[in-house]
């Protein structure tokens, strides 16, 4: 069980029912389980999801290089809900074991998009002119944008469900109930 009890789906408000059945349809949502228990704030649920359901739904990044990004910030907060969904059927499990091993199999434009998360994720403090140059070699203005959006509510949102303990498979007893 997740550290706190997740609201159940017949108490969920309809229009954000609506809205964890759509991100499950698109793949921007893997599990429920942490929506349901942010529904404890439903306002907050719903603009939560909404900003997940853009940045995969509306992205002008690839699919491709997001999903890249994502599991390695998702190894990096070793969140499992997150290591253990897939968004991209482009991201192969060889390219998942190479994430943190093997770049050689990476383009230049994904090896500069993982360096990117992987230091925005361990020391954001670390991130300056030089390196946002580099990613403007690979990457126009809006898309170093939408990748800084995006490695930012991974690394938030991730921790967050590791912290919550929103997996499924979790049997420690909750600690807060509804």
């Amino acid at each position: 069980m997740p550290a706190i009890d997740p609201v159940p789906h017949r108490h969920l408000r309809p229009v954000l029912r609506e809205q964890i059945e759509a991100a499950r349809a698109s793949r921007a949502l893997s599990s429920d389980l942490a929506v349901r228990i942010w529904a404890h704030r439903p306002e907050l649920a719903e603009a939560q999801l909404a900003l997940l359901r853009a940045l995969h739904e509306r992205r002008i990044l690839d699919g491709r290089l997001a999903e890249l990004v994502r599991l390695r910030i998702a190894d990096i907060n070793d969140c499992r809900a997150c290591k253990a969904g897939r968004k991209s059927d482009d991201v192969t499990e060889d390219d998942v074991q190479a994430l943190s091993a093997d770049r050689s199999r990476f383009t230049d434009r994904e090896d500069a998009a993982l360096r990117f998360a992987e230091t925005f994720a361990f020391d954001h403090t670390r991130i300056g002119d030089a390196d946002l140059a580099e990613l403007g070699r690979y990457f126009s203005v809006p898309e170093i944008v939408e990748l800084g959006m995006f490695a930012a509510q991974m690394v938030a949102s991730g921790r967050l469900a590791h912290v919550l303990r929103a997996y499924a498979d979790d049997d420690v007893p909750p600690v807060l109930g509804a």
